[in-house]
């Protein structure tokens, strides 16, 4: 991404709001792991870091809708020797505005002040990308930095910006469909490795070492933890042990995706252990298939999204009978149990505000089939760009076929 596509992102941020408005993103600091280590590699805020092109720690965005402007400050440590023979290299000045587009580029020692003036600058409402999904959680720094604000400048309205932020990024650009492409073409890659390598009787992370060996390689790094869940850990949808044995005649259901610039793929396979189904496991497979074809014909412009989750659950209602696992339609929710979609770009789970397909957005298409009582979980994934027209698939067919499968695991 160049430093104009985030410049962009900001002007359509500023637009959408009113005069006298202020935001302030934070980057975000690891996480301490123990003592004195901290949780690595660093993974930053992606709204910060969509509005910036920045993925440095500590680092504040400072941005005021003047009648007149928009002013733009980023906030960056000074970089020091000491820190430096310790740590790496730290980020410049010069750095933060080639990758940014921002102009003025401060050091943290001027924050304070410069947060005290922005009640200066006639602005009345400051907003903050606030995305708690606990009561319980710690505060975070930019809680903590509002709490101050209100407590200062009671004055000020602390509003969030989080919905504004995922309205723009509902819809991906071309250079962001490229990186969610590109992020599959390795995810399917590494996995074509995995089944080449790995062996039944094997640890679940041993299959899973295999792909994310592959995935390293290729100088990419992982957008979630890999779910390698064989057998029966298969019915647990966000299972992530990885530590029972690959047992040979199970199935091996792998929930992955490589990171290519902070864009993360997300891939769903099931695989025969021993490289071969047997016709039961083939025909729920089969079954699984079929559903994803039809959910991914759903995804055209117009179309309420909540329309292609229904088309899988219409669908099992008759498959699921024929298959012999429900005598009453009601019973569709025991083997299926998620919804079929999710937006995917910056975030796994991104943010969207749609309820309608549009043209540009990027959503996985991921039905499933969930029976413990057989031991068996069946889930397969893709990346969706809807378009125009017909949606695309930007993974594609890979390794969705059984007859490619098992010929690729034979060798």
């Amino acid at each position: 991404m160049t430093s104009e596509f985030f410049s962009e992102n900001r002007k359509k941020l500023m637009e959408r709001l009113e005069e006298g408005s202020a935001v302030l993103l934070y980057s975000g600091v690891a996480p301490v792991k123990s003592h004195d280590q901290d949780m690595c590699p660093f993974s930053v805020e992606r709204n910060f870091y969509y509005m910036t092109g920045i993925d440095t720690q500590n680092v504040w965005l400072l941005m005021i809708k003047t009648a007149a402007r928009t002013i733009e400050t980023l906030f960056i440590d000074e970089p020091d020797e000491y820190t430096i023979k310790w740590n790496g290299r730290m980020l410049t000045r010069e750095e933060a505005t080639a990758r940014s587009g921002i102009k003025s580029v401060c050091y943290m020692q001027d924050f304070e002040s410069r947060l005290a003036s922005i009640p200066g600058y006639r602005a009345t409402d400051v907003y903050f990308a606030f995305g708690r999904l606990s009561m319980n959680a710690a505060p975070t720094r930019s809680e903590e930095l509002a709490r101050s604000l209100r407590e200062k400048f009671p004055m000020l309205q602390i509003k969030n910006i989080c919905w504004t932020i995922a309205s723009l990024r509902s819809v991906k650009t071309p250079e962001e469909i490229d990186c969610i492409r590109k992020a599959g073409d390795v995810t399917i890659e590494a996995l074509k490795h995995m089944l080449k390598s790995a062996r039944p009787g094997e640890y679940e992370y041993q299959w899973a070492a295999d792909y994310e060996h592959c995935v390293a390689r290729s100088g990419l790094r992982h957008g979630f933890e890999t779910i390698a869940a064989a057998g029966e850990n298969a019915v647990m949808l966000h299972y992530s042990d990885n530590n029972c044995i690959a047992r040979d005649g199970d199935l091996l259901l792998v929930d992955l995706g490589a990171e290519y610039r902070y864009y993360s793929a997300d891939v769903s396979r099931t695989f025969p252990i021993n490289g071969k189904f047997t016709d039961r496991q083939k025909e729920l497979f089969t079954i699984v298939r079929e559903a994803m074809d039809l959910a991914r014909e759903k995804m055209r412009p117009g179309v309420e999204m909540k329309e292609s989750n229904r088309a899988v659950i219409e669908f099992y209602k008759k498959a699921l009978r024929t298959a012999k696992l429900i005598t009453d339609d009601s019973d569709v929710s025991k083997y299926y149990y998620h919804g079929v979609s999710h937006s995917l770009g910056l975030d796994t789970h991104d943010p969207c505000d749609r309820t309608v397909y549009e043209p540009g957005m990027v959503i996985t298409c991921e039905p499933g089939l969930y029976v413990a009582e057989e031991g068996v979980g069946i889930r397969l994934e893709n990346d969706i760009l809807v378009t125009e027209g017909a949606a695309e698939d930007l993974v594609g067919n890979r390794l969705l076929d059984v007859a490619e499968i098992e010929e690729l695991m034979a060798r």
